[in-house]
């Protein structure tokens, strides 16, 4: 009897079963202050923005040491500069300076300190604004010069400074009641403290609402700062790597800072910003956006708006594209990956939220970009023609039938199918039938060879496949079917493409490379994209190579923090960070890497099911996050301990069950898999050991359904190979 006691406490044991492994570690709330980069020296800037079309950004540090302000697309300051008793503050006088997402504070020498903050909801539509706070040590003249970057200046009623910009608006500067007006700004006599407001009224403004706007001031900067940190919160992420933890709530807030809510709604692709929308940028990122701030809704309209701009002329040699780039509402056609990747990413929309209202609606898109292509760019094997400068490479000719469009036009044909299917266009399901597999098998066929176990990155206008190796391959791992040709193609990425920056655009061996730039087409003969980390991480952690890719993750997420645009990712390196700042396309990749390739989150709400095959990091010992079903949030947490992992999962405001299907992979190769059901308020917990798998509902065993495990189940050893070149 006693004997028998014993197995099951044994068996207990061996999965760390205790009452205080069943539940969940509190959550520490996030702290915005606690994001603070401080500047001892050097040069940094920064970016602030109100998401609807108004970007501040400057310098801290260096001889450009100010501020630039534009609001959409033009520059409507070039610089702000304070003086203080007789001598204007400047970078040689700095003595360091903190930088957060909604302020930037230099201290300067003499116990001198100025903060800028932009404004959000500034006081209706088209009034934008920010505010400049100075403190001094001892009471002196302060005041504040403005540096027009259009219009000519004008005194203000009262005690405003105001100059009228040639497309219309009216800028005002202002301290208050207690300011004079000076012949380019404003200024305060003997003021220990001083608060200037920079606004933008729209045409026709009574200036009076600047005076109103001062008032309010100090509220909404608090407002801002609390819906900043309400966002990290919701948006939940934790983990054991407080780098990681820190430069993921800084791209959180930039990608939200990057929306720009309007007649259009759309995302910026990086700053400075001219006024255009990149529809390719916009259409790649919407995963990314989406797990960043869990905004579906967001996401949702920004899709809407990117459908209107469709050629919908059905002589058009465009037909059923959307454009690549929109300015001045005008719109070009010059992409042709970007439509495949839009229908690519609405699908990935409706799956996360089940808004078959979005779908049904954007569905006539789906059916005219496919009827388009179909009639005037494919070749006899069903692949996408297009000309040599159509990719997202558009500086250097790439043939007419690129490896990626071919995946991305495979995956736009087969989602038009589901979906015509499922809306009951029987027609047109029928006429795209074969479609799919068609160009699947051709473009096994013509890009692969299976000999050299290599992917052809292009093809020429002959049929000639190109001997390149550049990152686009790696993008093409579902159109292959072989595992040894998909190990092929990340061994030859890993080894001619992957440095420590970054996942290079050509490999070095090639004698196109560019080393520097100079040279038409350089940016996509070399040098590092910020966004190329993504495609190679999912790559990576598919053979369980996380301790490859995570090092490049990591050394992003330093970047972000330690040099460059304060918690932002550039567009490229060359190989110092280059191109744009704050790049759309770079950050929404990080982010949705980390969700998707480290955590295994994939959402699928209209089949009511949650995939989650983790692949972390030795560093990641500890990870909590948020992930949403639609509106609704998921709290998950992981820790990995020498005996076991344990797993917590709550969904407090589920409105119906969801089936998690959970795969497991351990440290020593073997694998858990098995799935179970998760209920609003009903929290889960596993523990996973060598030798077994329990799973807890609430403080009851629960039903761990078709519980299985896989011994050998990783590809680690046979991907050692998958190593970058020393």
């Amino acid at each position: 009897m006693r004997d028998a006691l014993i197995l099951p406490v044994c068996l207990l044991l061996l999965a760390g079963c205790s009452g205080n492994e069943r539940h969940r570690t509190e959550r520490t709330p996030i702290r915005i202050d606690e994001l603070a980069i401080t500047v001892l020296g050097g040069t940094r800037s920064y970016m602030q923005s109100d998401r609807e079309g108004a970007f501040l950004t400057g310098v801290v540090g260096g001889g450009d040491d100010g501020e630039r302000w534009s609001v959409g697309g033009l520059e409507v300051l070039k610089g702000v500069h304070v003086e203080c008793s007789g001598g204007v503050l400047s970078g040689d006088r700095l003595d360091s300076a903190r930088i957060l997402p909604f302020e930037t504070t230099r201290y300067y020498r003499g116990g001198i300190s100025v903060g800028v903050s932009g404004l959000e909801a500034a006081g209706g539509a088209d009034v934008h604004g920010f505010i400049l706070r100075v403190a001094l040590q001892h009471p002196g003249k302060v005041v504040l010069h403005a540096l027009p970057g259009a219009g000519s200046a004008e005194p203000g009623p009262g005690r405003l400074w105001a100059w009228k910009l040639a497309r219309g608006g009216t800028v005002v500067v202002t301290a208050g009641n207690d300011c004079s007006v000076t012949q380019d700004g404003v200024s305060l006599d003997e003021a220990a403290k001083a608060t200037f407001l920079v606004c933008l009224l729209p045409p026709g403004s009574d200036r009076s609402i600047a005076s109103l706007l001062y008032g309010r001031a100090d509220s909404l900067l608090a407002a801002r700062r609390t819906r900043m940190e309400n966002l990290l919160n919701e948006s939940y992420f934790n983990t054991s790597d407080d780098t990681l933890d820190c430069a993921t709530h800084w791209m959180m807030l930039a990608l939200d800072a990057l929306m720009v809510a309007g007649r259009d709604t759309f995302a910026v692709s990086g700053v400075p910003w001219d006024g255009s929308i990149d529809v390719r940028d916009n259409a790649q990122s919407i995963a990314g956006l989406g797990l960043a701030t869990g905004d579906f809704p967001r996401t949702a309209a920004i899709l809407r708006s990117l459908s209107r701009y469709q050629d919908t002329l059905r002589r058009s040699a465009s037909y059923g594209r959307l454009p690549d780039r929109i300015v001045n509402g005008r719109p070009s056609y010059g992409g042709a990956d970007v439509t495949p990747w839009f229908v690519r990413e609405l699908y990935e929309q409706a799956v996360n939220t089940d808004d078959t209202t979005l779908l049904r609606a954007l569905y006539p898109l789906i059916k005219k970009s496919i009827e388009g292509t179909l009639k005037t760019h494919v070749d006899r094997f069903n692949l996408l023609v297009h000309g040599p400068r159509e990719t997202w490479m558009n500086g250097v000719a790439r043939g007419n039938r690129a490896a990626e469009i071919q995946v991305s036009w495979y995956f736009q044909q087969l989602i038009g199918r589901f979906v015509a299917s499922f809306l009951g266009d029987s027609a047109a399901s029928r006429r795209w039938e074969n479609l799919p597999e068609k160009t699947a098998e051709n473009f096994t066929l013509l890009f692969v060879d299976t000999a050299a176990h290599t992917l052809a990155d292009h093809l020429e206008a002959d049929g000639t496949r190109s001997a390149d190796i550049r990152p686009n391959a790696v993008m093409c791992l579902e159109m292959v079917d072989e595992e040894a040709m998909r190990h092929g193609v990340v061994r030859a990425a890993v080894a001619g493409l992957l440095s420590p920056a970054g996942v290079r655009t050509l490999s070095p061996s090639d004698p196109r490379y560019a080393g520097s730039p100079g040279a038409p087409g350089w940016e996509y003969n070399g040098p590092v994209w910020t966004w190329l980390a993504g495609p190679l991480s999912y790559a990576l952690t598919r053979y369980d190579r996380q301790d490859v890719s995570y090092t490049l993750t990591r050394g992003m997420a330093a970047l972000a923090l330690g040099s460059g645009m304060a918690g932002t990712l550039p567009e490229l390196f060359d190989p110092s960070p280059a191109g744009e700042r704050a790049s759309l396309t770079g950050m929404s990749e990080f982010v949705r890497s980390v969700y998707q390739d480290y955590f295994g989150v994939r959402i699928d709400m209209a089949a009511g099911t949650f995939v989650l095959q983790p692949k972390l990091p030795a560093p990641l010992s500890v990870v909590q996050f948020t992930a949403y079903a639609g509106s609704f949030p998921i709290e998950v947490e992981f820790r990995k301990t020498r005996e076991n992992t344990r797993m917590h999962f709550n969904a407090p405001a589920l409105p119906k069950e969801m089936r998690v299907n959970l795969l497991w992979v351990m440290d020593n190769g073997d694998a858990w898999r098995g799935s179970f059901r998760l209920r609003g308020g009903a929290p889960v917990a596993i523990v996973l050991g060598d030798d077994d798998a329990v799973l807890y509902e609430g403080e009851s065993r629960g039903d761990f359904e078709g519980k299985r495990k896989l011994k050998g189940f990783s590809l680690r050893k046979e991907a050692s190979d998958l190593s970058p070149a020393p």
